[in-house]
């Protein structure tokens, strides 16, 4: 509003020629024509600060916005001019007049001089600007100087680099070169060693072949000899034969009595010198107790798994072993002895109880005495088969004959009876069938299976340990039982049906696999001959025997499923098997 006022105030003149800052317009008033009026100068002008000018006549007179502060103020102003417009009409002159045209003169001069301050403001601002631009081209082209001297120095670090880079490539080039050299050159020499190595290698594997061609040879020609030699035995063998086909078998007899004489002589040793000698010296005898307390527990834990039979095998072995390099060496061969015999009968009492019960346990308790055998106790099996054959003497295929000086009692001892304690025959039955179930057990068992459950001394082979094992504890000596047991008189005894029951059932299979055709033929022999001819056992024997007739019923079973499945496997015990 006030800026439409002020517009409406204003001449064409007033705007006219305006700067951006705004200015104080002349207010000019209107006098009576041909009057005098009171005007004062600028403060700065030379002339008289009151002088007296015509006034012609002019226009209403226009103001502006910037004169007053406000419109209130304004309007004021325009009615208190047109008053003294009236006043002046009278051409009088007033103080006041005066007054205010000197105030108005002071008003004007600090205008002005805002103006001109404005002026040479925008003139030093045009002189700043342009200042500012030379220093900023004057920055820009030291900057640029600046660039360029980066650039070069850049540059020739760049190409300093670069020539290093350059350098180090080539060394890196000479160096890869040298290597290749020396390399090839290494590489030529290790061709060089080895064709040769190769050269020798082959000389060598010609002469082993060599070697190995005339240990063939010699080998062929060593087989020829044997297989003539064989030959001649077998031909030997058959003229045998038939010179004993007529004697009926006694011819065993005499090498079966040796045997049992022999084992006879070993036990009354231990009974003689080891047993009085380790009872009279306390100190021994202490050792060989402390050493029983080891093993009678291990053989009653034994089971048939592969870490129970290495643990108490192993733990046995280590009781031996001390005894058999005890630091007294008086002292080794009785405390060795003692124990050893100690730890047979602890096997065959486990025979007599748990085998007769069990014919399985027997298998683990001969895979103990055959493991201690590799082991390098092989005395163990001259102590084991010498109690063997007095608790149970068929285990050689042979029934002792009453000498014509013993009762009766000292007899039936010889056959394996109890003469401390009253015993059934049922009892007595059961018990030698256990022990020779143990014995059969031995017999049967792979040396290869020991082996692989325990640990075989270093430097050695199983080739070369089966060596140590006594004839008596050999499979070989399988075949020599059944030969001993279908003949007669032995096969007449009246126990031997239930050992022949026991033989199958723990050696069967065995017997079977190792002897093929012979073994069949000889269950055909016992079936057909011993036991539907009644041949095996004694040969007046009524059904009253109740024993007897069990034993041969049973074998007369198995021989018939052998016989119609060509296999005993359905009669066999468990435990052939480690666990």
């Amino acid at each position: 509003m006030v800026a439409s006022l002020s517009t409406q105030m204003m001449g064409p003149a007033a705007t006219e020629g305006r700067d951006d800052a705004p200015r104080m317009a002349n207010v000019a008033r209107r006098r009576p024509t041909g009057r005098y009026v009171y005007d004062s100068s600028d403060e700065d002008s030379d002339e008289d600060p009151v002088s007296w000018r015509k006034v012609p006549s002019q226009a209403p007179a226009r103001y502006t916005t910037e004169d007053f502060d406000s419109l209130d103020e304004l309007e004021a102003h325009v009615d208190q001019s047109a008053d003294l417009d009236a006043v002046r009409l009278a051409n009088e002159l007033d103080p006041w007049e005066l007054w205010e045209a000197s105030c108005r003169r002071k008003a004007w001069h600090p205008i002005r001089h805002r103006d001109e301050a404005r002026r040479r403001s925008k003139s030093s601002v045009a002189r700043s600007d342009d200042h500012s631009v030379q220093e900023i081209a004057s920055l820009l082209s030291s900057f640029q100087l600046q660039q360029k001297e980066n650039e070069r120095i850049e540059r020739e670090s760049f190409n300093q680099r670069n020539s290093v880079l350059w350098d180090g490539i080539e060394q890196a080039i000479r160096d890869a070169e040298r290597r290749a050299a020396s390399e090839a050159e290494q590489l030529s020499n290790a061709r060089k060693k080895q064709e040769q190595a190769e050269l020798e290698a082959k000389q060598a594997r010609e002469k082993e072949l060599a070697r190995i061609e005339a240990e063939k040879q010699a080998a062929a020609q060593e087989e020829a000899r044997v297989k003539a030699k064989q030959k001649e035995d077998e031909q030997l063998a058959k003229e045998q034969k038939k010179f004993n086909a007529m004697r009926g078998g006694k011819h065993l007899w005499p090498v079966c009595k040796e045997e049992y004489k022999h084992w006879q002589a070993e036990m009354n040793i231990i009974k003689t010198e080891i047993l009085p000698t380790i009872a009279s010296n306390q100190a021994w005898r202490k050792q060989c107790f402390a050493a029983k307390r080891i093993i009678t527990p291990k053989i009653g834990q034994l089971t048939n798994t592969k870490s129970e039979i290495q643990r108490i095998t192993t733990a046995i072995h280590n009781v031996l072993y001390e005894a058999k390099n005890a630091p007294d060496q008086s002292a080794r061969r009785y405390l060795y002895y003692w124990m050893m015999n100690h730890l047979v009968k602890c096997l065959i009492r486990q025979a007599e109880q748990e085998v007769a019960a069990r014919q399985d346990t027997a298998y683990p308790l001969a895979r103990v005495v055959l493991g201690l055998i590799l082991l390098g106790h092989s005395a163990l099996g001259d102590v084991f088969m010498a109690r063997l054959v007095k608790k149970c003497p068929f285990v050689l295929g042979y029934v002792p004959e009453k000498p014509n000086d013993c009762d009766d009692t000292t007899y039936r001892k010889y056959l394996g009876f109890r003469t401390d304690q009253e015993e059934s025959t049922q009892m007595y039955v059961s018990r030698l069938t256990g022990i020779a179930a143990l014995y059969f057990a031995c017999l049967q068992t792979s040396l290869t299976s020991i082996a692989s459950c325990i640990e075989l001394p270093p430097d050695t082979s199983l080739e070369k340990l089966s060596k140590d094992v006594p004839l008596m504890l050999q499979p070989s000596r399988l075949w020599i039982w059944q030969v001993r047991g279908c003949t007669p008189p032995v096969a007449q005894y009246w126990l031997f049906p239930s050992l022949w029951c026991t033989f199958l059932e723990i050696a069967g299979v065995a017997v079977q696999q190792r002897y093929k055709r012979q073994a069949s033929k000889l269950s055909s022999l016992i079936l057909d001959q011993g036991i539907r001819n009644q041949q095996l056992g004694p040969p007046n024997a009524t059904k009253d025997n109740e024993i007897l007739h069990a034993a041969r019923v049973r074998l007369q079973l198995m021989l018939e499923a052998w016989r119609s499945t060509n296999s005993l496997v359905g009669y066999a015990s468990q435990g052939r098997d480690m666990e």
